[in-house]
């Protein structure tokens, strides 16, 4: 099965030029984009959106990436919830992996692993 054309995709970064970058790189999709400066602000966008696909920053004031990932799951368990970091902290993989995260990637962030990885969750997603 192939993965929608249109899906609705949440990215969550305290660094507003990460936001832009995720903006540029999603502009001439069809997927419907939320933006989020910190994990609060994500968390209320799970509550109110059904949300397919989400790239969270590990690093965030508030709740960190990990702590977002957690509730989030209690939310909306079936949102592939891909985890970014600057840090290449093999422990904070394994947690990030073992609370459900569909994957990690390591800033910084290359267009091509993002669109594969987009391309994969949403893939299997679909299939679900």
């Amino acid at each position: 099965m192939e993965p929608p054309n249109k899906a609705t995709i949440l990215f969550a970064d305290d660094d507003q030029d990460m936001l832009n970058y995720f903006k540029a790189i999603f502009a001439k999709t069809k997927h419907v984009q939320y933006f989020s400066h910190d994990g609060f602000q994500a968390i209320n966008y799970a509550k109110k959106c059904s949300i397919d696909l989400a790239f969270i920053d590990i690093n965030m004031p508030g709740i960190d990436g990990l702590e977002t990932l957690a509730k989030w799951k209690e939310i909306q368990p079936t949102t592939q919830i891909i985890i970014i970091s600057s840090y290449s902290d093999g422990s904070m993989v394994r947690v990030a992996l073992e609370q459900g995260a569909y994957t990690y990637l390591f800033k910084p962030l290359k267009k091509a692993d993002v669109f594969a990885v987009t391309i994969r969750a949403l893939k299997e997603l679909a299939t679900h």
